[in-house]
């Protein structure tokens, strides 16, 4: 059985099941369509796993949650690898139940494994599945999801050559509080830092003696460090053992509002996950960016279109890169007119219409007759 909780979001001409989780970037593109599809008449509801953390960020909207087993296929033995394609077989044929008895008219995956019950699901029950690929490189879960797809929407339009069906470049969709920051805050730098929903060691582990050396350069600087719950004891205790001069550093666990974080900061230290890029790029903020070297190389290609832009610099994280970075930081902090021209060219790569183009591109799909592939 599958659990659901919370409310059916309105009434409308039809019914939409957003699928996936397992991160932040997995779940808030898909939140964006889901307000956009609410917006034109069309009821959302969202399918992830029973206990991801997905759930909370789902359910606090107020849209009906439906969980399933789910679990990852990569990077592990064929003994957990046969139990992982028994659990998604279970649980797609469990979703396709689902989509027939909840009368949904189709699935848009959002990424993560969580997604793929939901679009296996729809193709179970006759229906159509859409996929939102945000990277510059396509993840092997949705290269092998996009061949039930009708249509696959891309953060990247190079991504297109990847995909095995056919496919829109919209860009990623970004929630409209981004789009409303304002023009760099007054002094003193603010210096925002990002590692994900769930925090990343290394960022973690290269910041604090960064920022020591920066409280000696620049001298009065303010930092909000999102760690990761998981890493909140450990950061601080990195923070308290420096002498941090004037500078003031806040540790949090997890960002809420990051929308607001970003508007406050002068520059952005991040991941280059393809969600967290289309914020910073929406919000008009520079970033020093330090991908993830193991996220088969698409948080490089992500970051890759920002430097050739002129948007971001890239930082190579370890021990033996610390000075190197120490002093791009500083650099920056003490050239505002730069940091100005880096989020003016982040912005100019912004989709504001992102979200909308998804939901109009589904609602279109869906009145034309055709078969679901």
């Amino acid at each position: 059985m599958h659990e659901s909780t919370g409310d059916n979001d309105g009434d409308g001409g039809g019914h939409v099941l957003l699928a996936g989780g397992g991160t932040a970037g997995h779940v808030h593109p898909g939140l964006a369509v889901g307000e956009a599809l609410a917006q034109r008449g069309w009821r959302v509801s969202w399918l992830g796993r029973r206990a991801g953390m997905e759930r909370d960020l789902v359910t606090r909207r107020g849209i009906r949650y439906h969980g399933l087993p789910a679990r990852a296929l990569l990077g592990r033995g064929a003994a957990a690898k046969a139990g992982a394609l028994a659990t998604t077989a279970v649980s797609a044929l469990r979703a396709g139940a689902l989509v027939r008895r909840e009368r949904v008219d189709a699935v848009l995956g959002t990424g993560g494994y969580a997604c793929a019950p939901g679009v296996l699901g729809a193709r179970l029950a006759g229906r159509p599945a859409f996929l939102l690929e945000p990277n510059a490189r396509a993840g092997t879960a949705n290269r092998w999801l996009s061949r039930w797809s009708r249509e696959v929407f891309l953060g990247f339009a190079r991504t297109a050559a990847e995909i095995g069906a056919a496919s829109r470049y919209t860009g990623v969709p970004v929630r409209a509080e981004f789009f409303a920051a304002a023009p760099l805050p007054a002094p003193p730098p603010r210096l925002l830092v990002l590692g994900g929903s769930q925090g990343a060691r290394e960022i973690n582990l290269l910041l604090p003696p960064l920022v020591e050396r920066l409280a000696a350069e620049v001298g009065e600087l303010e930092v909000v460090h999102q760690c990761g719950a998981a890493h909140r004891e450990s950061v601080e205790s990195d923070y308290a053992a420096r002498d941090l001069g004037a500078a003031r550093v806040e540790v949090a666990p997890f960002i809420d509002d990051v929308a607001a974080a970003m508007t406050a900061c002068h520059l952005v230290v991040s991941r280059a996950g393809a969600l967290t890029l289309a914020e910073i790029c929406a919000a008009g903020r520079a970033s020093v960016l330090v991908p993830l070297a193991i996220a088969a190389g698409h948080q490089r290609d992500n970051a890759e279109h920002l430097v050739a832009a002129g948007a971001a610099v890239v930082a190579m994280g370890g021990a033996k890169r610390a000075a190197e970075t120490a002093g791009l930081l500083v650099d920056l902090l003490k050239r505002p007119e730069r940091l100005t021209a880096m989020g003016a060219a982040a912005r100019a790569l912004a989709r504001p219409d992102a979200a909308a183009g998804i939901a109009d591109a589904m609602v279109a799909a869906l009145e034309t007759p055709g078969e679901s592939r």
